[in-house]
C-alpha cells in the first residue's frame, strides 16, 4: 500500500491503484482525530482521486477499535493560535465540499464509533456499512461548539427535522441499527471482516458501472438538494463568524435578532 508520506506509520494511508482506491485513517492512538494538516492531506488525496480516470470508487476505513474517528484534535484549540477556529472552519469546509461533490463514489466501512468530524465524513459518503456495536454522534453543541463544516446541513439532509434535532441539539448517540432503520446505514455487520466485505462488495459493483453515466447521475443527485451544498457551507461559516462576534456585544440578543432577520432576507 502506498502512503501519503511513504511511511507505514502515516496517520493517513492511501492506495490509489486500480479501480477502487483505499483511504485508511491510521492513528488509533489518537482516535484517528483530524488536524488542519490531516484535513489538507485528505483534500490532496481526494484531488488525485477525482483526477484519475481509472478510479471509479473509494473505500474509507480506519484502524483501531475505539474510534473510526473521534473528530477534531482538540489540542489545536489550545496551541495559542488566535485564528485557529477560523482556519478549522475554512479547511474543514473545503474538505467537506470536496468529498460531497467528488465525482467518484465514496463508501465508508465503519467498525468503530464515528464522532464529530468522523460522523461528518460518514455523512458525506454515498454508502455506509457499519459494525453493529458502532454509533454516530455529533457532540458539538454538547461541548459548546458551533456545528459548521457541514455538520448542521448534512444532519438535516440525512435525518430531517425530528431525528436531526436530536442529533444536533441533544447530541443523540445513533446506533448502527437505528441508522439502518432511518435509511442512513446501508448495511450492518457483526464483525470488522463482515463490514469490510459489505463495503468491498458495493465498491466492486460501483466500479463496474459506466463511469460517465454514474458521474453525471451522482452530480445530478447532489445538486437536487434544496440548498446547494457550497452555499449551505458558506451560510454555516457566516453564522459561525457572526456567533463569535456576538460574544463581544453587550446587547447580544438584539444583535442576534437583527442578524437573523437579515439572514432570512425579504419576504
Amino acid at each position: 500500500m502506498s502512503t501519503t508520506s511513504n511511511e507505514a506509520g502515516s496517520p493517513i494511508l492511501a492506495n490509489l491503484e486500480g479501480k477502487i482506491a483505499r483511504i485508511t485513517l491510521n492513528n488509533p492512538e489518537k482516535l484517528n482525530t483530524f488536524t488542519i494538516e490531516r484535513m489538507q492531506q485528505l483534500i490532496g488525496i481526494f484531488d488525485k482521486i477525482d483526477a484519475d480516470k481509472k478510479i471509479k470508487c473509494v473505500v474509507i476505513d480506519a484502524v483501531g477499535d475505539r474510534a473510526f474517528s473521534a473528530g477534531l484534535d482538540t489540542a489545536m484549540l489550545t496551541g495559542g493560535d488566535a485564528s485557529i477556529k477560523d482556519k478549522i472552519v475554512a479547511v474543514g469546509s473545503a474538505l467537506s465540499e470536496k468529498v460531497f461533490y467528488l465525482s467518484k463514489f465514496v463508501v465508508c466501512a465503519i467498525a468503530a464509533p464515528a464522532v464529530g468530524w468522523g460522523c461528518i465524513l460518514s455523512m458525506l459518503a454515498d454508502f455506509r456499512y457499519v459494525l453493529n456495536t458502532a454509533y454516530f454522534k455529533l457532540p458539538e453543541l454538547e461541548i459548546g461548539i458551533y456545528p459548521a463544516t457541514g455538520a448542521l446541513t448534512l444532519c438535516m439532509m440525512h435525518f430531517g427535522p425530528s431525528l436531526g434535532n436530536e442529533m444536533l441539539f441533544l447530541s443523540k448517540r445513533l446506533s448502527a441499527e437505528e441508522g439502518a432503520r432511518a435509511g442512513f446505514v446501508n448495511g450492518v455487520g457483526t464483525s470488522r471482516e463482515e463490514v469490510e466485505k459489505l463495503a468491498m462488495e458495493t465498491a466492486t459493483k460501483l466500479s463496474r458501472l459506466n463511469q460517465q453515466v454514474a458521474m453525471y447521475s451522482k452530480a445530478n443527485a447532489r445538486v437536487l438538494q434544496p440548498l446547494e451544498y457550497g452555499k449551505a457551507l458558506d451560510l454555516e461559516a457566516r453564522c459561525f463568524k457572526d456567533m463569535l462576534e456576538l460574544g463581544k456585544e453587550k446587547e447580544w440578543l438584539e444583535a442576534y435578532q437583527a442578524a437573523f432577520k437579515k439572514m432570512r432576507g425579504p419576504r
